[in-house]
């Protein structure tokens, strides 16, 4: 009998696929983030911009509680998969839990932007 090695559950492999346009919008959101204020947009390219105001305008339709859960996810210091990590260790929050709130945020931003 031939032995099959598996890899994890099919949760975990559902987890580790990524979209394309995933590196991109963790970078817009990084960038919203880290430039609060539009005053500092002055002098930006035109993409920098419309990347601000598609993070901006699904931000604002977040609640209180998924922006302060993802602000801490996108601490500029770690990955998405590292904050995510400390997070869910730090409040006891359900990993997948989290995952869901940072992908279809990221999807209506990547729909918002035009890039699906």
């Amino acid at each position: 009998m031939e032995q099959v090695r598996k890899t994890g559950t099919e949760e975990e492999k559902k987890m580790k696929t990524r979209c394309y346009y995933t590196d991109y919008v963790n970078h817009m959101i990084r960038f919203y983030l880290s430039t609060p204020d539009t005053l500092k947009m002055e002098g930006k390219r035109k993409a920098d911009i419309e990347n601000w105001l598609a993070v901006q305008d699904v931000w604002r339709k977040l609640g209180a509680d998924n922006k302060l859960i993802l602000e801490m996810v996108y601490d500029l210091h770690f990955k998405v998969t590292e904050g995510v990590r400390i997070y869910c260790e730090k409040t006891g929050t359900k990993t997948h839990d989290v995952w869901v709130l940072v992908t279809k945020t990221c999807a209506a931003i990547a729909r918002r932007r035009g890039l699906i």
